[in-house]
């Protein structure tokens, strides 16, 4: 399902015109909102917000490193892929699992792999494999902040989502029945909401969170 880019102003003018009320509340409390609201939706899935990172290797490789460890900015619920990429138009699919459009992709939790503590942290072992790759790409569920800029949503967790901060502005209004109407609303839209990405791959699928590809 496409989704749309929801700008941080977006959500914000939002949050404004439900009640006349939230139009002179202050900037911090507008945040506040926000990260209530965010919350709310992940108490009924930690999977309806998704995004990724793609890091370039040679700007670690040219500085001689080859062992390395990454934390994504965003606050993490679950990685749910992760993988290297060798991109040139001769790519061979005897080295990668999978070439999508010229991009050769390689699973191989030996060379990428989750941290066991940290929900989203990854590490890199370019020594694990003997081939060269350009980007090591994580996919990730996560809660937006108030400060997050830009968030996508598809139009079923945008109608989640609009109960959420509606249930959020209600907390804050000291509106208790508004507040419990709006969550329960919130939860039965959410029921119909895509639970996973287009993009996971099919083996994980079959076994969500495995990441035994490759050699």
């Amino acid at each position: 399902m496409a989704k749309t880019k929801y700008t941080r102003a977006d959500i914000v003018a939002f949050i404004r015109d439900l009640d006349v009320r939230a139009r002179d509340i202050s900037d911090t409390k507008i945040d506040n909102i926000i990260d209530r609201g965010y919350a709310e939706l992940t108490t009924v899935s930690k999977r309806l917000f998704s995004n990724e990172d793609v890091v370039h290797i040679a700007d670690y490789t040219t500085s001689g490193e080859n062992k390395f460890t990454l934390d994504v900015e965003d606050d993490v619920t679950e990685i749910y892929d992760l993988y290297a990429t060798i991109e040139n138009d001769d790519v061979s699919q005897d080295i990668c699992q999978e070439v999508v459009q010229g991009i050769g992709i390689y699973r191989n939790n030996n060379m990428v792999f989750r941290d066991n503590r940290y929900l989203g942290r990854f590490h890199v072992d370019l020594t694990a494999v003997d081939e060269e790759f350009d980007n090591i790409v994580c996919k990730y569920y996560y809660t937006p902040k108030a400060t997050s800029e830009d968030v996508y949503m598809d139009s079923q967790v945008y109608l989640a989502f609009q109960d959420a901060m509606w249930a959020a502005l209600n907390y804050f209004m000291k509106d208790i029945e508004g507040e419990s109407q709006k969550r329960a609303s919130m939860q039965r839209t959410s029921q119909s909401t895509t639970q996973e990405p287009e993009d996971i791959p099919t083996e994980q699928r079959a076994i969500f969170g495995g990441f035994c590809y490759g050699n």
